[in-house]
């Protein structure tokens, strides 16, 4: 029992550092990136990658190569300029099937 208990705290709290490393990592990227144009903007960039990040981990599992790709290529950006990417490929690979 002990052991279950210890896999489920390790479990459960191992994405909670990954969120927060994430999270100082776009607001160091931000501030960084547009620090000398004020606070306001440098809180919108957050707000911004962070919501782009949410939804990038809500699409289907079919478009995360397209995801890695993006990923790969414009992370130094920012996760809204990664989502981006993804949206115009995906929107490019909807069309070329049409094709």
């Amino acid at each position: 029992m002990k052991k279950f208990i210890v896999c489920l705290i390790i479990s459960i709290s191992t994405p909670i550092f990954a969120v927060d490393d994430v999270k100082q990592e776009i607001i160091q990227r931000c501030r960084s990136q547009m620090g000398e144009h004020g606070a306001a903007i440098v809180k919108a960039c957050v707000d911004q990658d962070i919501k782009a990040l949410v939804a990038l981990n809500k699409y289907p599992e079919k478009y995360k190569s397209i995801i890695g790709r993006c990923l790969g290529q414009m992370k130094e950006y920012g996760y809204a300029i990664v989502k981006a990417c993804a949206d115009q490929d995906i929107k490019a690979e909807k069309a070329l099937s049409n094709y």
